[in-house]
Order: structure tokens, then sequence, then C-alpha cells
């Protein structure tokens, strides 16, 4: 019986190194926090691509949008530590929320194992091509003379866009209405038949409306002007220096994922991250590959806990 027990206990301690050097031999899952076709999704689902071309068995994107991000991330936290089922974290959802939600029942640093930071992006301020405004200064008027104020589309409560949107409402000095969406890709089809007025998006997000000629960019919430599109400018040129935010998004595993399996996915990840060819169409659709290691990850969701809290208390966002 003794022998049988070492035997046992020596097996466990062989196990995880073994289980890593076989991960993945199943599907894994990433659980998004956004509804499809927003641009965070469409990036999740180039780099999955990738893995599975360079060996990944398969890579399948599950869809769980609601909350503000809480939804996904509760499954993702009472799922098995693994390494097959993979959240999409976002600042929204790890920094964010935080401050806004009272009662969150997740904890961002201690409920969850860190892999790696992916991409940022800036925002992209987009109206209907029907509303009739060609530029940000004629939004700006419009906001400070429409009876009722604008109404302003987000991919969630919480989001960068409804942090932007409240920023803007505070520099501006007016009353707007928040229409919070799950995901940028529901929102868009709003903005381009032009039952809401605007909206700050990712580019991926705006793209597609964009080349339809059903939206236009009117500013970018970047520090400089983006490559992509050199003749919209930014915030700051705009007079607004303060409606400024990037958002990020990365990866993080259930509590207790062996630090074999996060080291594993974060080696094979980065690896792809930094492919020509997904580079490339990251930046086509404004996002921009800026990877971390694990432990730098975790020290940058800390950080931005207080920094971006500091940003929700200033813009006085509330939960709705």
């Amino acid at each position: 019986m003794i022998r049988a027990v070492t035997v046992l206990a020596a097996c466990a301690a062989f196990s995880l190194p073994v289980q890593a050097q076989t991960y993945p031999n199943k599907p894994v899952k990433f659980v998004s926090a956004f509804a499809p076709g927003g641009g965070s999704e469409i990036a999740l689902r180039i780099v999955g691509q990738k893995l599975m071309e360079r060996g990944w068995p398969s890579v399948v994107i599950e869809n769980r949008p609601g909350g503000g991000g809480v939804v996904a991330a509760q499954v993702v936290r009472q799922s098995p530590p693994d390494g097959y089922t993979i959240l999409q974290a976002d600042a929204a959802a790890f920094a964010i929320n935080v401050t806004l939600i009272p009662d969150l029942p997740y904890d961002p640093v201690n409920d969850f194992t860190p892999i790696m930071q992916m991409w940022s992006f800036p925002s992209l301020l987009a109206v209907p091509a029907s509303l009739p405004v060609k530029s940000g200064s004629d939004l700006f008027a419009l906001a400070k003379t429409k009876p009722g104020g604008l109404n302003y589309a987000s991919s969630g409560i919480g989001s960068g866009g409804h942090l932007l949107g409240t920023m803007l409402t505070n520099a501006l000095g007016v009353s707007m209405t928040h229409a919070p969406y799950k995901g940028a890709g529901q929102a868009m089809p709003d903005i381009a038949s032009g039952r809401v007025d605007f909206i700050y998006a990712s580019l991926g997000s705006v793209k597609q409306y964009l080349d339809a000629g059903s939206v236009r960019v009117l500013a970018v919430t970047s520090k400089e002007r983006l490559k992509e599109l050199p003749d919209v400018p930014t915030m700051t040129e705009l007079g607004y220096p303060s409606v400024f935010l990037d958002i990020w998004f990365g990866l993080v595993a259930p509590p207790r994922t062996p630090l074999d399996i996060v080291n594993t996915i974060y080696a094979r990840v980065n690896t792809v991250m930094y492919d020509p060819e997904v580079v490339k169409r990251l930046a086509d659709i404004g996002l921009y590959v800026t990877t971390s290691t694990p432990e730098e990850f975790r020290a940058m969701i800390k950080s931005d806990i207080a920094r971006l809290g500091q940003i929700v208390r200033a813009a006085n966002v509330k939960q709705e």
C-alpha cells in the first residue's frame, strides 16, 4: 500500500511537465466578452488561425457577452485550470471594473493566472454618414445645441468607449445619453443606420462601415495621427487632450493553472504575435502588438487598476 501511494505521488509530481510537453492535444477555447463582429474578436480569430497553422489542433472562439465582461470572466474563473479555457482579458474587465462595479464578483489579480498582453489600440470617433457634421468641431457644436443632447454607443458599461464618451460629455459640459451594447460589433449597425449619433471604437470595428461609406471618422484618441488615417485629426488637435485612452487586450487562465502550461501558451502565442503577417493584419484594423511576460502582465493589471480607476472617478462614470 505504501509503495502504491509512493508511485501515485511520483506520477502526480511528473504529470505537469508531461502535460506541458503534450499541450495542446485537444481544442483550446478562447472566451471573448464581446458579441461577434468587433475588432477584438476579429484579431483573436487571426491569432487562433495562425496558432492552428503552427500545429495547435484547434482554436475555438466562444462569445460570452454581458455584464461589462463579468459573464466571460466568471466562465473562465470557474473552468478547470488545464490551459484549455482561456479568457481574452481587456482593460475594462480587468482594471476599470474594479472601480466601476463595487460588488465585482471576481478579483482580476488573484482569481486568474496571467499569461500575456497581446495588443492595444486607440479609438476612432465615428458618426453616421447621414449626420449633418463634417468635422469634430461640427459634432461638438451640434452636441451643444441639439435639444435633448446627442446619444452615443459603446461596447458595454465600463468599456473604453463608455469612458471616452463620458470624458467628451464632461469636456463639452453637455448632457448626452449612453447606449451600451454587447460589443462594438452589435453597435456599429445602429451607428451606420443613424439610430445612434456617435461611437468611440477601434478601427477594426469601424473599418467595413467606413469602407462602405456609411460612417465618417472625425477624430482619433491617439497622441499622434494614425498612418492608416493620416487625414483624421487627434482629439488633442481638436482641443480636447483629456479625451485620451488606449485600450489593451491580453490572455489570462483560470486560477492555479500550472506554470508549465502558462509558459507554453505564452511562448507559442508570443511567437505568433510577431509573425509579420499577423502584425500587418492587426495593424490594418488599428491594433498594435504589445506583448508582455506573465509577470509583467500581472504587474500591468495591478498598475492599471489604480491608473484607470482614477480616470473612472475623474470622468464620473457610473454603473447603469
